[in-house]
């Protein structure tokens, strides 16, 4: 019982390592700043004037205690950890009576009506104060109309109406919230300055609102003749077909000629305005150029591809990656894009992206030019669309790439793989197999010569936050001695399913589901006769002593081992070489046993001739549950080889002190084309359910040929 717990708290104090740390709520004031007032619009003696401050009107989008966050576009969110601590429809029109106080605007100024019967009124209206967020630009914005007329009358004296965009210099809320409030004063103070010059110089000095006469004061003026332009910015995005990482550059022009660039498929902030793009592979007269590209300010404008995206993959016949140069033409006139080396993306190597104009193109090999008739193959680009085209080199005995074998798009181009998240591969392997193995005795390992094939089927789904793994081995084989014909000697369906979801980047819950049976009866040969009797689970005889060199321990497809877990993935390493999780939950086990049988040694007996017999008991079927850890790793080593390795402990809560545990080790050569050197090392302490107390290790050397079906 200690055992259990000491388990169970092990496995909540590293659930508690890994979960993320709780996010704080953050709240945020607008307040008033005295350093940024203005000298030129304090009054000596102020307006004879009783101004009523109204509440400012906000639209229920944006009269909300979380901040609104807009993504370059009609969505929006509403940031749940970052919250205005004041209520906004009460501080700006405070913020308006301090400001304008602060510059003696008016004999009295109020924000209740029951002080005193004012003459005037100022209103506000937000229309909108939003963060904008993108790829690559953060900004805030404060969209505020300003009212001034008198009580009785809704037709304004005044109005001042600011719709401004600012670039926040560092991305985070603290600076957002800032630049709001600098925007706010800013306005109030050009507000003032209208209002100054109406109650000065009469109606008529301000005409269509911002237009000044020339005798206003020249300070006030100046104030106006401030005002941002409000131009605002939007974004462009040339879209990344291919959706890698890899994408080429392309560069923009401004109506003044100014160049920039891009990466395509990252959103580039941009002025209002038009624009031209200049984008594609080759050298300057094979570029393509779109003009008169629209950019409107908060909206994303995305370019119609008109192009097509290649990436070309150079392999052996064994799928392994082969460093042959390649030159890319144009079929029309036979002009060369350049030359290129295929990327090795085992060691991280990123893809070349061509980006190329619809039509025709050939690719040659080993630096041959264009006209030649060996060693080359042709594409079709289409519009909006990737090919990814696969070349399969002969190599010679020591693995060189010499000659191209063939080439084309196959089934997991490029395109289909990055929509359609779901692989499958199959391979057929034939193994030459030398076994050393004392699970039937410690002491007298037994060993035999075999040869066998296998059937492998991988189907992987991984998607984020998903990932589904079920691999499935069909494993048949014979095997002979000097003394023995062919006997069956391996038989073996393993099918082994993993989901796992990640709720943060290498957190998740997983899910497993593990089979493992077999086709045929199993039988025990002897090198001579002997009498063996069989006897159910509950020790009574199945019919008499039966003389013969073989007797049956197995029926066909039992055992039926199962196993299921469900638990906490932890991905320790996920680099392109090397992989490596581990996984904690709880477990469940069944085994359905039917005509299996395992020999008693305790149990042998002689009769009364003096003759031996052996007794043979029925194995029951058990279930249990448990708690279990696992290790599964991959990795890629130099000099072509890889080393697997997957460890399964296994706790049953029934009798933990009878634990097990299967720790399967796999190391593999690749020699040749299709041929490779496979070494496996497998530890197991078995249950009572195999009648096995001590420690099982398994050595298996095979020289593997194979082939991929898919």
């Amino acid at each position: 019982m200690k055992k259990i717990i000491v388990i169970s708290l092990s496995i909540i104090f590293l659930f508690g390592c890994m979960t993320r740390n709780i996010v704080p709520r953050n709240y945020f004031i607008l307040e008033y700043y005295s350093h940024s007032e203005k000298d030129e619009l304090r009054l000596d003696e102020p307006f004879d004037q009783s101004v009523y401050i109204e509440d400012t009107k906000i639209p229920r989008t944006y009269n909300r205690k979380q901040i609104v966050v807009r993504h370059f576009g009609p969505r929006i969110t509403y940031s749940d950890n970052n919250l205005w601590g004041v209520k906004l429809s009460k501080i700006i029109p405070n913020i308006v009576k301090k400001r304008l106080d602060s510059y003696n605007m008016f004999k009295n100024t109020q924000r209740e009506l029951f002080t005193s019967d004012p003459d005037y009124v100022i209103d506000t209206s937000i229309n909108n104060i939003e963060m904008y967020i993108s790829e690559t630009l953060y900004q805030a914005r404060l969209n505020i109309d300003f009212t001034y007329r008198k009580r009785k009358i809704e037709k304004p004296l005044v109005t001042h109406s600011a719709n401004i965009e600012r670039v926040l210099l560092q991305q985070d809320f603290d600076t957002f919230t800032q630049t709001v409030n600098e925007i706010l004063l800013d306005e109030i103070d050009k507000f003032a300055a209208k209002v100054n010059i109406h109650n000065t110089n009469g109606a008529q000095a301000i005409i269509a609102q911002d237009v000044i006469s020339l005798e206003i004061d020249p300070a006030l003026v100046e104030i106006l003749d401030s005002e941002e332009d409000n131009a605002g910015k939007g974004l462009l995005l040339v879209p990344a077909i291919t959706r890698t990482e890899n994408e080429p550059y392309y560069k923009i022009y401004d109506k003044y000629g100014y160049e920039r660039s891009a990466k395509i498929g990252e959103a580039l902030p941009l002025m209002e305005g038009a624009y031209s793009i200049e984008y594609g592979s080759g050298n300057q007269d094979k570029k393509m150029i779109k003009k008169n590209i629209k950019i409107y300010p908060r909206y994303k404008t995305i370019v119609e591809p008109d192009w097509g995206c290649l990436i070309v993959e150079i392999i052996d016949e064994s799928r392994n990656f082969a460093k042959v140069i390649y030159e890319l033409f144009d079929m029309d006139d036979g002009e060369s894009y350049g030359s290129e080396f295929p990327a090795e993306v085992e060691l991280g190597e990123q893809e070349k992206i061509w980006v190329l104009r619809p039509g025709h193109y050939k690719i040659t090999l080993n630096n041959e030019p264009f006209n030649t008739y060996s060693d080359f193959t042709t594409v079709l680009i289409e519009e909006g669309s990737v090919q990814k085209l696969t070349i399969v080199m002969e190599t010679d005995e020591e693995g060189n790439p010499t000659n191209m074998a063939g080439a084309g798009i196959l089934e997991e181009s490029f395109l289909a793989a990055s929509k359609e998240p779901l692989k499958l591969s199959s391979a057929i392997h034939i193994n030459g197999n030398m076994n050393i193995d004392n699970e039937l005795n410690e002491d007298d390992p037994e060993i035999t010569i075999t040869m066998n094939s296998q059937l492998e089927n991988y189907l992987i789904y991984d998607k984020d936050p998903l990932y589904y793994n079920m691999k499935s081995v069909i494993d048949l084989g014979v095997s002979k001695s000097s003394d023995t014909d062919f006997r069956l000697a391996s038989d073996d369906i393993n099918i082994k399913n993993t989901g796992i979801y990640y709720f943060i980047k290498d957190l998740g819950f997983y899910g497993r589901f593990d089979a493992k049976s077999h086709f045929f009866d199993e039988t025990q040969y002897s090198s001579e006769e002997f009498y063996s009797q069989k006897f159910d689970e509950n020790g009574e005889a199945l019919g008499d002593s039966v003389y013969s060199d073989k007797i049956q321990t197995k029926s066909s497809f039992f055992p039926i081992e199962l196993k299921e877990g469900v638990g906490i993935n932890y991905r320790i390493l996920n680099l392109s070489r090397a992989n490596l999780s581990f996984r904690a939950g709880f477990g469940f086990r069944q085994f359905f046993n039917r005509d299996v049988f395992v020999y008693d040694p305790a149990g042998t007996y002689e009769d009364n001739n003096g003759i031996e017999h052996r007794k043979y008991f029925e194995l029951a079927s058990t279930k249990n549950t448990g708690t279990e850890m696992s290790l599964v790793g991959n990795f890629q080593l130099p000099f072509n080889l890889t080393y697997s390795t997957d460890a399964d402990f296994y706790f049953p809560f029934d009798n933990v002190g009878e634990y097990t545990f299967e720790w399967e080790n796999s190391v593999k050569l690749n020699l040749l084309k299709h041929i490779s050197l496979d070494y496996k090392f497998n530890l197991k302490k078995l249950g009572e359910e195999y009648d096995i107390s001590y420690l099982v290790k398994e050595h298996s050397l095979f020289l593997r040929i194979t082939y991929f079906l898919r």
